[in-house]
């Protein structure tokens, strides 16, 4: 999975609308998360309705951003 972006914003695209490509990414991190006991089921939950709520690329980084610092 490639690495979370650093630079975020319009001028790294962040703007750009969410791909179902781009959720399914988020779910796959999030579903080994919770695997590796890295998330509760409850974070889990919140975390993935955020991803489907989710409406720019940009709305994405902060769901995954903790978890890809203790990567």
């Amino acid at each position: 999975m490639p690495a979370e972006p650093m630079d975020v914003g319009p001028l790294f695209g962040g703007d750009r609308p969410v791909l179902e490509s781009d959720r399914q990414l988020v779910v796959t991190l999030l579903t080994a998360a919770r695997s590796d006991a890295r998330l509760t089921d409850a974070d889990f939950a919140q975390r993935i309705s955020r991803v489907y709520a989710a409406r720019v690329f940009d709305d994405l980084v902060p769901i995954t951003r903790d978890l890809m610092m203790s990567l």
